[in-house]
């Protein structure tokens, strides 16, 4: 899609969230598991930062460039992973400017949890990552950053 002069005056920042999921195919070589393994299903959120002059613009740049993202590899357990554009979730509109200014948001959502519900359990159920006994976080800490994961 080629956009004219104009179009791109007119143009905006989105923050386009897209999900992915990390397919793992096949059975983990048994030599190679250890404490880190665990059989689960993976996805991924992830923000795009997409000038485009409306909001549907946005999600069609951001689609196409998700798709455009897709892979393949083996993981550290010799399992083949295909990272896989699942849909487009959500479009925040960043600023009209041509420049992101620093300290621009990128993106934000609202909770609506009941007027009762303690800090900890809104903790637990939307962001568990950061909730867990330090032994779990160094473990995902690790399975997050090691970079045959990502």
């Amino acid at each position: 899609m080629k956009t004219t002069n104009s179009e791109e005056l007119d143009a905006q920042w989105y923050g386009v969230k897209v999900l992915y999921k990390h397919l793992i195919v096949g059975k983990p070589n048994p030599e190679k598991i250890d404490e880190n393994y665990e059989e689960h299903q993976i996805f991924e959120e992830s923000i795009l930062l997409i000038k485009a002059p409306s909001f549907d613009q946005a999600y069609e740049i951001a689609e196409k460039k998700a798709k455009e993202c897709e892979d393949s590899y083996t993981n550290v357990y010799d399992q083949t992973v295909k990272f896989q554009f699942i849909e487009s979730l959500d479009a925040f509109l960043l600023c009209e400017e041509d420049e992101l200014p620093n300290g621009t948001e990128v993106y934000s959502r609202f909770l609506h949890v009941p007027k009762k519900e303690s800090l900890a359990n809104v903790l637990s159920r939307y962001y568990p990552e950061v909730t867990e006994d330090e032994t779990d976080l160094i473990r995902k800490n690790f399975i997050l950053r090691n970079r045959d994961f990502n």
